[in-house]
C-alpha cells in the first residue's frame, strides 16, 4: 500500500521505538493525496496537488502518556522525536486511569472495498468546462467558482500489542458557487462527493446553483420568528454532525451533552434513526478499523428517536468505564489534517422517509426552504442550542407555493425542540464526507434575526 522508502521508515520507527524501552508504543502512519482544479470567474486559475506523508508517535512508560506528530520523514527527524518523547515521558504527570493501547482481536469484517477511480487533472478540467457551459445556458452573467478535487487516504496502525492494520480510501469531489448579479447579488452553493466519478454530474449542479443563485437576486425580507423549513440534503448535514457531537463519550460523562442521561429516552421525532455505518462502502470514510486499530461496528445513535449509544474511543473508556475494551472504535481515522486524534462519528446515514421536496412545499403553510446553514455553533452544549446563519439559497413558501427568495436569517434553536416534530423526510440521500442525507422538514425552527443580504 505505501513506497518501498515509506514502508523503510516505518521499519525503522518500530526497531528505534522498541530498542528505547517504553512500555508501549503506537505508530500511525499517513499517506495523503489531495489534488483539486479551482475555478474562480469561470475560469480555472489553480491545479495543484498535495501529497502528505505523517507520523504519529504515542508512547508510554508505566501510566506516563505523550504522543508527537511529524511530517518530515527522515531516520534523523525520527530519532530525534524518539528522543523528546523520552524527554517528555521525564516530567509529564500520570493518567491514573489509563490502561495501555489497544489490544489485537480477531474480527469477523469482510474486507471493505472504499476505493475508485480517481479523476486526472484533465478529466477535472472537463467537468469543469461542462458545468460552466451548462451555467451560461441558464444565465449568460452568472460566474462560477469551486473545484473539482480528489483524495486517496492510504493509514496503518501498529502498536506493540501486536496490532499492524491498514486501509485505503479514495473518494472525488465537485463544489460549485454561483454569483450572479442584477439588482443585486445572487449567491449559491452546490457540492456533490462520489466514490465513482462517472457519477459526477456536473450539468445538474450548475444548473441548480446557477437558478439558485439568479432568484437570490430578487430576494425579499421577511421578519425573524418561529416557522416551518424544509432543509436540503446540505443543511440537514449540518444539523446532523451537530447532533453527533452530543453523544461523546466526554460530553456525556460531564454532564455537558443534551443527551446525558437521556439515553433511552423519546427525545427526538420518532421517523429519525441516525446511524453510524462505518462498514458501508456507500459512506465516503468506510472503513473497517478505526484510527486505534480497533474493529468498527454499526451503531445506531439515534433509533426511531431514541438515543441509543454514546461513543469512545480506548482512552475514553479507561476514564469513563474503566474498561479499555469498552471502546466502541470511534478514534478518528486521519483523513485530515483539521481533523484528527479525537473521538467522532465519520459514517453517518440519517435514514430516508417517503416524500421529496415538491411534496414538502405543498405540505407547508408559511416556512421557508434552506439551501444551506453556515458558520454554525454550540450556544450551549448541555442544552443542544446551536446557532448559525441560512446561506447560498433561501426561499419563502406561502400555502403550498415558494413566493419568493429571501434574504438570509440567524438561527437560534435546540436541536432537542426542532427535531421533536419531524413531519417529512425524503427519500432521496445524498452523499456527504462524513454523513449522508436526506432533506427533511421541520414543523419548526427559529430565527432570531436577519442579514441585508
Amino acid at each position: 500500500m505505501f513506497s518501498d522508502n515509506f514502508n523503510s521508515l516505518i521499519e525503522y520507527a518500530i526497531k528505534s521505538l522498541e530498542s528505547n524501552g517504553f512500555s508501549s508504543y503506537e505508530i500511525s502512519s499517513v499517506d495523503r493525496l489531495h489534488s483539486l482544479t479551482r475555478f474562480a470567474n469561470s475560469t480555472i486559475h489553480q491545479n495543484v496537488s498535495d501529497h502528505t506523508y505523517r507520523f504519529m508517535f504515542r508512547v508510554s512508560e508505566g501510566k506516563k502518556l505523550c504522543s508527537i506528530s511529524l511530517t518530515s520523514l527522515t531516520k534523523k527527524s525520527i530519532e530525534s522525536s524518539i528522543s523528546q518523547m523520552k524527554s517528555m515521558l521525564s516530567f509529564v504527570p500520570e493518567i491514573p486511569f489509563f490502561q495501555g493501547f489497544t489490544e489485537k482481536t480477531e474480527s469477523t469484517i469482510d474486507s471493505i472495498n472504499s476505493t475508485g477511480d480517481l479523476l486526472d487533472e484533465f478529466q477535472r478540467a472537463d467537468i469543469v468546462e461542462t458545468a460552466i457551459n451548462e451555467a451560461e445556458k441558464v444565465d449568460k452573467e452568472v460566474k462560477l467558482a469551486g473545484a473539482v478535487h480528489i483524495t486517496d487516504l492510504c493509514f496503518q496502525i501498529i502498536n506493540s500489542n501486536d496490532i499492524d492494520l491498514s486501509h485505503r480510501i479514495t473518494y472525488n469531489g465537485l463544489v460549485i458557487n454561483a454569483l450572479t448579479e442584477k439588482e443585486g447579488k445572487g449567491y449559491a452553493k452546490e457540492e456533490q462527493y462520489v466514490r465513482d466519478p462517472s457519477k459526477l454530474n456536473p450539468v445538474e449542479l450548475a444548473r441548480k446553483a446557477t437558478e439558485f443563485s439568479v432568484n437570490t437576486c430578487y430576494s425579499k425580507d421577511y421578519e425573524p420568528g418561529e416557522y416551518e423549513v424544509i432543509l436540503s440534503p446540505s443543511a440537514t448535514r449540518t444539523l446532523m454532525r451537530f447532533l453527533s457531537f452530543g453523544f461523546n463519550g466526554t460530553g456525556y460523562h460531564e454532564a455537558q451533552s443534551f443527551i446525558t442521561d437521556q439515553i433511552g429516552s423519546q427525545l427526538f421525532d420518532n421517523k429519525l434513526t441516525l446511524q453510524d455505518d462505518p462498514l458501508n462502502p456507500d459512506t465516503l470514510l468506510s472503513s473497517p478499523i478505526d484510527g486505534e486499530g480497533v474493529w468498527k461496528k454499526p451503531s445506531f445513535l439515534v433509533e426511531e428517536g431514541i438515543p441509543k449509544t454514546v461513543i469512545y474511543n480506548s482512552f475514553l473508556a479507561s476514564r469513563y468505564l474503566n474498561n479499555k475494551e469498552g471502546t466502541t472504535g470511534h478514534q478518528i481515522i486521519p483523513y485530515s489534517d483539521y481533523i484528527f486524534g479525537g473521538v467522532m462519528p465519520i459514517n453517518l446515514v440519517l435514514y430516508p422517509g417517503d416524500s421529496s421536496v415538491p411534496e414538502m412545499i405543498e405540505e407547508t403553510k408559511k416556512g421557508f426552504y434552506i439551501n444551506r446553514l453556515h458558520y454554525t455553533n454550540f450556544v450551549n452544549r448541555k442544552l443542544g442550542a446551536i446557532t448559525g446563519l441560512t446561506r447560498d439559497g433561501l426561499l419563502y413558501i406561502e400555502d403550498g407555493e415558494v413566493v419568493s427568495a429571501a434574504k438570509n436569517f440567524r438561527f437560534t434553536d435546540k436541536l432537542t425542540q426542532c427535531l421533536k416534530d419531524v413531519p417529512l423526510i425524503s427519500k432521496d440521500v445524498e452523499k456527504g464526507i462524513t454523513c449522508n442525507c436526506p432533506g427533511i422538514k421541520l414543523n419548526s425552527f427559529s430565527f432570531t434575526g436577519k442579514s441585508k443580504h
